[in-house]
Formats: structure tokens, C-alpha cells, sequence
């Protein structure tokens, strides 16, 4: 996932530039408003800062069956687990306020559940005052003393000194006026912790409160032991159904959260409730009921005392939700930190199991800004130019983990600022004040989109899981190691109205054995005989779906197999249309793959010259009123043709270019031109230079019923640029299949430029 920095300059943002300098040298500042201001479009994977542990990544990994103390080495780089004793976490219950910031209230209002309300001075813990069970009693100042009184306003007790307040019993729950519906302004609301409008009217706490005086008004902190703070943060910071099934990703958080807690509370800082710490938020609320839940205390109970241990130090726990394939070094999104030897980039291989639902961003988490726009938001940072300037293109500066450490924006009168991405990040807001969801982010004139995952196999699964939300029939089961059997499955997925997916030869990936388990088919074809996929992959598959009818299309060659195929598609869907394709050469069939997805159209195999006795009998017996003979003369001769027309007495529609680029383009515009079949507001693109990501992808274009494109690694090849061109008016979203090995940088640059001109 090695990124180098380049350049992204939309072919408008160049035509901005050119029309600048042809501006006459007398051309005042004002006249910058004639130019054409760019459009960019913001797009990226992964949700949070990236660095340290990836929660998805961690349930991932659970799934794959690893362990918790596996989870945390790997993504705490050199760490073991160990037992430490902390302090108690002291918290700032307020949760409108950082800590550094806090104004605190005039009154706090609290009452004992059960059990007489105890009340003493912080310093000298004398005296004690026992006040009555289950009655409100308010805590203010006045910047002297701190007076206790009841409701009513009778005062009840005073001291010179900040007070603490706990239950009597030492099982028993404090309960704290967390929102007041009158309009006195003594409670502040709690809208920036992500809580309900109208607030959490009586909240629930263990452990005990510390009064504090604040000049004349208070705060109110919640001390109680690591664990019982613990019970209030994992189920806030982790979701609690993940327990069901993967109560070792809930270990993982309890220990990392137990760790990060660690280094603020040996240090005597108080915590905030909110995820400038960790997200707190008590025991329960008597409106709402338990905040705690069974599954994240057994987790924290489990794991009590156990840290990540760095040497003989705790290590800081930083956790976030999803990266996107690949954590984050601290140092390239903090920049200019010290670089932390636990805190390194890992792989984030296993986060795709779990389903992670940011990864890539979806089209609503996009943003689109104008380069006026995007200066706006920058204004006041070194080296941005004031009002009316504009960003006309930027640099990106990436670590290998694909975060961004540096952009440098170009503004419109030449100007140049390098900015961090992680302050790009923050700067950059949508209109609910949402910052972007990471660093892992893309600027570009237009809207594209990866579907990827770490290999071939997960690619397949991120297709799959665009195109089916739920279960499906069947699934059609190809070697992801040799294109011959895959050529002809997407009629068959189509038919069967399934999904496409890869195995390996002598072994079901797990990748692929989870999404079968979501898909639940209850019929498997597996194409090809025990050579292409061994019998050990059909045991695996009758293991995992025991109901499931399992059939294998075993053909003597890839020929007979596509005969085999088709037979089966048309048995499940009779259809009046028939692909010729080469066997010999995957990219045209690869190309019309999602034709045949959607048409239901078997795709039947040739010899470059000879038609052959399985494509013959297919064409005769079924009489299709539809020939697609896909592939130019290098792939196909002119006989292939005359013996289509031969054996069928039809004219068959030859969708032919000078290389598999213009061949892809060509069964894109017959697709588009067929009545009432494809529809091209999206276009997915896939490398012509390698099959799996083209075959499976081909799935996902025929359910959309959208057009695929070949496109080169590091380039847009002419005759997929001219499809492009033709139709960019109409093209709202481009989707590419597969990582940067597939598709680089580049080449998606080259995409992107042609879609602004």
C-alpha cells in the first residue's frame, strides 16, 4: 500500500491557471473573479486518527479466531500484557466541557439511592454527614464554603472546603440532575458528548462525587475504581453485541481502554466523559435505563488489572474505529511528534471480515467543495493567501500506510501552504460540523471509488458485499488462480441470480468461507474439475453450508466447461442471447462479464479460428436470436464469425476494437444502446491487465445493470478515455475494482483528468 506523493491538478484547475496567465500584467486582484473556479471532490477510507488499535481490525481478527493478547500485539507493536495497579479515574461528568475549559454550574442536585447520602470534607475527611436516602439535596458555593441544602432551599449542612459525596452502602448508586427544563441556566446541555437533545434526566453513578469549587459556581467529578469506570466506557467505546460473537475484540478494548485511561490518571489529570478521553457516560439513566452492559463487564472483568506493557511502562492505548487496510505510524498524522516504538503502522488485514462501514467512504460521506471554498477553510493558516484567492490544486505528502502526513495546497495567485492532514481533517467540515472521517483521504475533480480488499480474494468479497445486502440462492465458486473456469461463471451467477467468488485451489479462503457464511446459498457451483479446485475446497464448503446442494461443473477442458455452464444458466433462465468469447484470452470476457450477468447470457469459449463442437451444439440446440461475438481479430478471425452466422442462420453482432480497452468500450456502448438493459450515471473500471478483479467485478456491474470499463495500471488507455468523454455528462460516479497494484494513483489520476476536461 506504498504511496508516493503526486500531484492532483483537475484539467480545470490547469485551465483556471492558463486563463490567469493570460491575463494582461496590469490585472488587478479583483480580476481573479473571472476565473473558472475548481471543483473538488473529497473522498477516502477508514474512520479516525488510524493509529493504535483498529476496532474493526480487532473483531476482524476475533472472527479469524485470534485471540486477545494476539489482537493487542499486534497492533501495540512490541508489547506484552501485564498487571499494573492505577489510581482511581477521576471524571468530569459534564460532558459540554473539556476539562481545560470548564465553567461548572451554579447548583449540582443529588440524591443516594437505598442508602443515607454521606457527605465530608475532601481534605481533612472530617466531619461526616449522613443525609436522608433517596431525596435531592443541592451542592453550590459562595466561592467560600460549600452548602448543602434540600430543594426547598433549607440548608442542611456547610463546609469550608471542597466536599466528597457518596451512598452509604458501597454497592449503592449516586444519582445526579444531569438536564433541567427550567430556563435559570443552571445546567448547560450535553449536545456535544453525542447526547439526546433533552439530555438524561437523572443519571446513575457508582463511586463517589467530588464537589469542587469553581469561584462562585461548581463541578462535580466521579471517582470510582478503574473497572467500574471501565463498565461505562466499553460499551460506549466498542458495541456490546459484539460480544455475541466475538467476545475476544471486547477483551481487546477493555484492556486497551484500562491502558489509556492509565497514563492520565497516574498523572493525577481529571478525565473528561467524552472521546477527548473515552466516551463515559455512567451506570444508568432513569429515563433511558443501564448504560452498562452484561457482555462489556464480563470483558472488563475477565482482563481486570491487565494492561499493554511497553519495558516497564504502560503503554498508551489509542484506539479508533477502522483504517481502511493499514494503521497509521503516530507520527504521520501527528506530525512533528516523537515517533512512539509501539505506536507503528501494521497491516489492518482482518478489519474486512467484520464489514467495517467506512471502508471506503460511502457516497454520503463524500464531500464536494469549490476551491473558494476550500481556501475559506484555511484562511489564517501559514501561508494561506486572504480573500479572494482560491485552491486551484494540491500536493499530497503520504506515509506508506497511505495517511496523509503533508498537503500543499496551490492557490490561485501561486501561493503555496503545506498543512498537516490531520489539521485538513479537522478544518474541513460538513454543514453538521462532522470533520472528515480520517486521514486516509483523496482530493479529485470527480468522484471515484475504490472496491478493494488486501488480495484478490477479498476484492471479490468487497464486490460481492456492494452487490448483495442480504442472502442470495446460489453462489458460483472459480479459481482465483486461473481465469479459464471463471470466464464463464457470470452467466451462471446471473442466471442463478448469485454471487461470484474465488477460492484457491487446495483451500477455501477465510475470506471467502465468511462471506459464503453471510450469503447463505442453498445451492454452491463450483466451476471446473479437481485441478482448478480441489476437493478439499467442496469439503470446506459442505462443512460451512451443510444444507447447502453442492455442484461441481467439471468439464475435460475449459471449453467443455463453459458448455456445462451454460447449459445450467439456461436451465435456470432461458434466455435469447449468447456470448463468443475467446478461451484463449480473458480481458473480452472479462469485459462483457456483467452483459452477461444481467442479460443471463451464457458465454460460450473458442479457439482463435475454430468455433469448436461445445459452442456449436450450445448455438444450434438453443437458437439464440442474439450473438455477441466479443474480441477483435487478434483474438477472434473473421471464421469464428462466418461459423456463428453458419450454424445459426443469424448475423451476429461483433463488438470488436483495436485492443481489449476499445473492445471493453464497445460492449459498454452496446450495453447502454440495448433497449431498456444498462443504465450509465456510474461506470466501474477494472485492470486489463490482470482477471480476478474484472471477472468478479463483473458480478456487481450486471446487478447495478452499469457498464465496465478495462482501464491500464498507470494510465487511461484511449479508447476507455473516449467512452469516458462521450458520456461524462451523464457519469456521476466512477467505481475502480481493486487496490493500487491494480490501479494506481496514477492511473486514477489519469481517469480523474479525463473526466475535468
Amino acid at each position: 500500500m506504498n504511496r508516493s506523493p503526486r500531484i492532483r491538478l483537475a484539467a480545470a484547475c490547469l485551465a483556471a491557471t492558463l486563463l490567469a496567465m493570460s491575463l494582461p500584467a496590469s490585472a488587478s486582484a479583483d480580476d481573479v473573479s473571472i476565473q473558472a473556479i475548481p471543483t473538488f471532490t473529497i473522498t477516502g477510507t477508514g474512520f479516525g486518527h488510524g493509529i493504535g488499535m483498529s476496532q474493526y481490525g480487532a473483531r476482524g481478527a476475533a472472527l479469524a479466531g485470534k485471540d486477545h493478547a494476539w489482537i493487542l500485539q499486534h497492533y501495540y507493536t512490541g508489547t506484552t500484557l501485564g498487571s499494573v495497579t492505577s489510581p482511581e479515574p477521576k471524571v468530569n461528568i459534564d460532558c459540554a466541557y473539556r476539562d481545560a475549559s470548564y465553567p461548572g454550574r451554579p447548583y449540582w442536585t443529588v440524591k443516594s439511592l437505598g442508602s443515607a447520602l454521606k457527605v465530608w470534607r475532601t481534605t481533612t475527611f472530617t466531619p461526616t454527614v449522613e443525609l436522608a436516602a433517596d431525596t435531592w439535596f443541592r451542592f453550590s458555593t459562595d466561592g467560600t464554603n460549600v452548602i448543602v441544602r434540600t430543594e426547598a432551599g433549607v440548608e442542611v449542612a456547610r463546609f469550608d472546603y471542597d466536599v466528597w459525596t457518596a451512598p452509604a452502602s458501597t454497592s449503592g448508586l449516586l444519582e445526579v440532575k444531569e438536564k433541567s427544563t427550567s430556563t435559570d441556566g443552571a445546567y448547560h446541555p450535553l449536545d456535544t458528548a453525542g447526547w439526546p437533545t433533552n439530555g438524561f434526566t437523572n443519571v446513575r453513578y457508582r463511586g463517589k462525587l467530588w464537589m469542587r469549587r469553581i469561584g462562585t459556581r461548581m463541578g462535580a467529578i466521579n471517582q470510582l475504581p478503574m473497572d467500574h469506570y471501565l463498565y461505562g466506557v466499553v460499551p460506549r467505546e466498542m458495541p456490546a453485541s459484539w460480544g455475541d460473537t466475538t467476545p475476544e475484540a471486547l477483551k481487546a478494548q477493555a484492556i486497551a481502554a484500562r491502558s489509556y485511561a492509565h497514563a492520565d490518571v497516574s498523572g493525577g489529570r481529571v478525565l473528561t466523559c467524552t472521546t477527548y478521553s473515552q466516551v463515559y457516560k455512567g451506570h444508568s439513566s432513569a429515563l433511558l435505563g443501564l448504560f452498562e452492559d452484561a457482555r462489556t463487564n464480563d470483558a472488563v472483568d475477565d482482563t481486570t488489572a491487565r494492561y499493554i506493557v511497553t519495558g516497564s511502562a504502560v503503554a498508551t492505548g489509542y484506539f479508533f474505529s477502522h483504517s481502511g487496510g493499514w494503521t497509521a505510524n503516530n507520527e504521520d498524522v501527528w506530525v512533528g511528534g516523537t515517533p512512539v516504538s509501539y505506536l507503528r503502522g501494521v497491516p489492518d488485514t482482518y478489519e474486512y471480515l467484520a464489514d467495517p462501514p467506512y471502508a471506503p467512504w460511502p457516497a454520503s460521506k463524500q464531500r464536494v467543495y469549490t476551491g473558494l471554498e476550500m481556501a475559506d477553510l484555511l484562511r489564517g493558516l501559514t501561508g494561506v493567501p486572504p480573500s479572494p484567492t482560491h485552491v486551484t490544486g494540491a500536493i499530497f505528502e503520504r506515509a506508506a500506510s497511505g495517511h496523509v502526513r503533508y498537503v500543499n495546497f496551490v492557490f490561485s495567485n501561486g501561493a503555496t501552504a503545506r498543512i498537516s492532514g490531520d489539521t485538513v481533517r479537522w478544518r474541513f467540515k460538513d454543514d453538521q460540523g462532522a470533520s472528515m472521517l480520517s486521514t486516509n483521504f483523496e482530493f479529485s475533480g470527480f468522484p471515484i471509488q475504490r472496491i478493494e480488499g488486501p488480495d484478490r480474494y477479498a476484492t471479490a468479497v468487497a464486490v460481492s458485499q456492494q452487490a448483495f445486502s442480504s442472502t442470495v440462492p446460489a453462489a458460483v465458486l472459480a479459481s482465483g488462480e486461473d481465469y479459464a473456469d471463471a470466464l464463464a461463471g457470470s452467466a451462471l451467477a446471473g442466471a442463478a441470480e448469485g454471487a461470484l467468488l474465488l477460492t484457491a485451489r487446495t483451500g477455501l479462503p477465510l475470506v471467502t468461507s465468511v462471506e459464503l457464511s453471510r450469503l447463505a446459498p442453498s445451492t454452491v457451483y463450483v466451476l471446473g474439475g479437481e485441478a482448478a479446485v480441489s476437493s478439499e475446497v467442496e469439503d470446506a464448503v459442505k462443512a460451512l453450508l451443510p444444507s447447502a446442494t453442492i455442484k461441481r461443473m467439471p468439464g475435460k477442458d475449459r471449453y467443455e466447461t463453459a458448455y456445462l455452464v451454460a447449459e445450467e444458466a439456461y436451465a435456470l433462465a432461458p434466455g435469447n442471447t449468447a456470448i463468443v468469447v475467446s478461451g484463449q484470452a480473458w480481458p473480452d470476457a472479462a469485459s462483457v462479464s456483467g452483459v452477461a450477468y444481467g442479460q443471463k447470457a451464457p458465454i460460450l469459449l473458442t479457439t482463435p479460428d475454430v468455433l469448436g463442437q461445445e459452442a456449436e451444439q450450445y448455438l444450434s440446440e438453443r437458437s439464440p436470436s442474439i450473438i455477441l461475438v466479443v474480441g477483435g481479430p487478434a483474438v477472434l478471425s473473421p471464421a469464428i464469425h462466418e461459423r456463428v452466422r453458419t450454424v445459426t442462420n443469424r448475423i451476429p453482432t461483433p463488438l470488436a476494437g483495436a485492443d481489449r480497452y476499445e473492445t471493453s468500450a464497445e460492449v459498454a456502448r452496446w450495453a447502454i444502446g440495448f433497449p431498456a438493459f444498462f443504465t450509465y450515471d456510474e461506470v466501474y473500471m477494472a485492470t486489463g491487465l490482470g482477471f480476478p478483479d474484472a471477472l468478479t467485478g463483473g458480478t456487481l456491474a450486471g446487478v447495478k445493470r452499469k457498464p465496465m470499463l478495462l482501464t491500464a495500471t498507470d494510465d487511461c488507455p484511449s479508447g476507455t478515455a473516449a467512452f469516458l468523454t462521450e458520456n461524462k455528462l451523464a457519469i456521476g460516479q466512477i467505481y475502480l475494482f481493486g487496490g493500487e497494484a491494480a490501479i494506481s494513483e496514477v492511473g486514477r489520476d489519469a481517469i480523474d483528468a479525463v473526466m475535468m476536461q
